[in-house]
């Protein structure tokens, strides 16, 4: 008996906080299987041909509306995402790409995609 309390202690203290962590780790899914396969796995992008997404100034501005622009519509030859992800699959990959690789910028919400 002692043994089920301490599981479910152990289930209620490692679901503590989760909520925060869910988004980016569901952007880390979205981004390993719709973005990888052009900006590289860590975001380098390849030279000339799709830009790197770690370190990038417009990546780190205030404002994510310019990213959530190029994910939803497309540009040059990234395709748009509009149609293919839902607005929390892109708010949850753009807040991913906003906060990982040394990015520092805030997250999105599904309300702001459009």
């Amino acid at each position: 008996m002692k043994a089920v309390g301490l599981f479910t202690a152990a289930l209620l203290v490692a679901g503590c906080g989760g909520h925060e962590a869910a988004p980016l780790a569901h952007g880390k899914l979205v981004y390993t299987e719709h973005c990888s396969s052009c900006h590289q796995p860590h975001g380098e992008g390849y030279a000339k041909v799709y830009p790197n997404l770690a370190g990038n100034p417009i990546v780190r501005l205030s404002d994510p509306e310019p990213v959530l622009e190029f994910v939803v519509n497309g540009r040059r030859s990234m395709p748009p995402f509009g149609n293919e992800l839902s607005p929390k699959e892109i708010a949850d990959v753009v807040t991913y790409i906003r906060q990982s690789w040394g990015n520092h910028a805030s997250a999105v919400e599904p309300g702001q995609v459009r």
